[in-house]
Formats: structure tokens, sequence, C-alpha cells
């Protein structure tokens, strides 16, 4: 079972950190739009066979939960419950959000763990591709935050430095899966990760991106299947790379919680795949049981 995890933008939602290149400089953003464009993006996924677990943020204050990638990391562990690595958030305004987390994360049989020392920004810093989990730090995640993490994570590892405006690896690498393919932007990742990503993956399999492609986003968009969910900002010229591999791009219209807010589609969920009947999911976190809410306000 695939699933994403994710959490609606509140009524009352509003950009408080401003911690990236494009919440920095924003406007006020239309909550109500937000949660349109939330709902919106979880049907996608949905629609193509994933399972939304949806977990309405219980304050206000809490504005960072709309971006769930930062919400924890799913990790198989042989002969047990799947575990449920949380995060140490840079920003003092998120930090409260991965006790409300690891609360459903209990709630659905997870084995939930703290990573212990540093700054460690979870599924944000993750990727998977052929086989190996890519771990990234240098942005936000820091180089003590990663190891600490990864005692938690099975398998190979391999470990990506990156830079600003890559805050996180999401932003340098964009696995895609279906086509065997690689989206990557040399300009923020440091030299000897770069060699290494060439080394274990093979030059063919990466198609780089310009800086300046990334700060449009242009490895936050979603795939999901042979399909790449992908906010409208991302350039035309990438979204027709991205076709040209046979693969579908659908566009989705994110003026609030991209283009102000500085999220992407794949940096509104943390990704997960478990065992048939390895987890429960709570009635109220199934979309069906979000999406009344958030369209009574339409």
């Amino acid at each position: 079972m695939e699933l994403f995890l994710m959490s609606p933008p509140g009524r009352g939602w509003a950009l408080r950190g401003r911690n990236n290149f494009r919440s920095r400089e924003a406007g006020q953003v239309d909550a109500r739009k937000a949660r349109r464009e939330w709902l919106e993006l979880a049907r996608a996924i949905e629609a193509r066979g994933g399972t939304v677990v949806a977990l309405s943020s219980p304050s206000e204050l809490l504005t960072g939960m709309p971006y769930a990638a930062e919400c924890g990391q799913v990790v198989a562990r042989e002969g047990a419950a799947p575990g449920f690595v949380l995060p140490r958030m840079m920003s003092a305004h998120r930090q409260a959000e991965k006790e409300h987390w690891a609360s459903l994360a209990r709630r659905m049989g997870f084995e939930v763990v703290e990573p212990g020392e540093g700054i460690w920004e979870a599924h944000g810093d993750v990727a998977h591709f052929d086989g190996a989990t890519l771990l990234f730090w240098g942005g936000r995640t820091t180089l003590e935050g990663l190891e600490a993490a990864s005692r938690w994570i099975p398998g190979e590892v391999v470990r990506v430095r990156v830079r600003e405006p890559a805050f996180h690896g999401n932003m340098a690498l964009l696995p895609l899966p279906a086509v065997d393919r690689m989206l990557v932007c040399p300009d923020v990742i440091a030299a000897e990760s770069y060699a290494l990503l060439r080394e274990r993956f093979g030059e063919q399999r990466l198609l780089t991106v310009t800086e300046e492609e990334i700060r449009r986003y242009a490895t936050n968009g979603l795939p999901v299947g042979r399909d790449l969910l992908a906010p409208s900002v991302v350039p035309e010229s990438v979204k027709a790379r991205v076709e040209a591999l046979g693969m579908g791009v659908v566009s989705l219209d994110m003026s609030e919680l991209c283009e102000k807010g500085g999220g992407s589609s794949r940096c509104l969920v943390s990704r997960a795949w478990v065992d048939d009947g390895a987890v429960r999911i709570p009635d109220e976190a199934r979309l069906s049981a979000v999406a009344k809410d958030i369209e009574a306000d339409a």
C-alpha cells in the first residue's frame, strides 16, 4: 500500500516562518484557496492509486503542518511494525508539529522513534532510487542530524550534500522511477556528492536542470505512477523533457501553497510503502472525511 501522509491548511492558515526564498517576499495568502489547492492534489493522488492519510492541524499556530514532507519518515523494519522516525526541525515554530504526527503514527500502528542529535527535516531530505535511500544535508538538515537518522534507515544509504537555494534535498533531485531517470541540479549539489551520484547511478540516468529551473520547482513535482503532479510554475521546458521520457505531466494551480508559501506538491506529502494490513487508518484521517470539511467552505 502506498501511503501519502498529508495535512490540510486550516481555515486561518497564514505564512508565519517565511523561511524560504518564495515566502520571504510573498503577500498574504488566501487560506480558502489554499485548502482547495490541497484537496485537488490529494484527490489527484488517490485517483492514481495512492492512499491519503490526512492529519488536520490542532492549532492555527502550526502553520507549517501542510508541508508534511517534514512530518517524519516511515522505514521498514524486518520482523517488526514499520518505524516512524520523527524530525528535528530547524524552525522553532514547527517543532511542536511532531507531537501530533507521533500521536497519529502510534494510532496507525507505527513504532515511533526519535532520531537523536542535530537537525533532520525528515522526508524532505530523503529520496529513493534503484534500491538505495538518498539522504541529504547542507540545507536545513545538518550532517549530525543526517547521521543520527541514518541509524534507522535500512539498506544502502547515499549521502548527498546540497546548498541554498535547495533548502531540502527535494529541491535538488527528483527520482522518476517509472522511467528510470532522475532530475538533478548540479548547481546546488556539492561536487563530491554529484560525482558519487554519477558513479552509483550512471550519468545517463541523471538529467540535469539549472538553479533557475529549481527556483521554479523543477524537482518538486510529485511523481505518482507515470504522471508527474506538478505546480503550474514549473517551466514548460522541464515539463516537455519529462513528457519526452514517456510520462504525463498534470499541471496544478498552487498559487497559495507553492508560489507564496514556497512548498510544492512533493513538499506536501510524506510518502511511504507499507504492506497491506501493516497499519490501520483512522476514519477521521481518511480523505473522504477531510474533504467534506474543506468543501463546506467552498
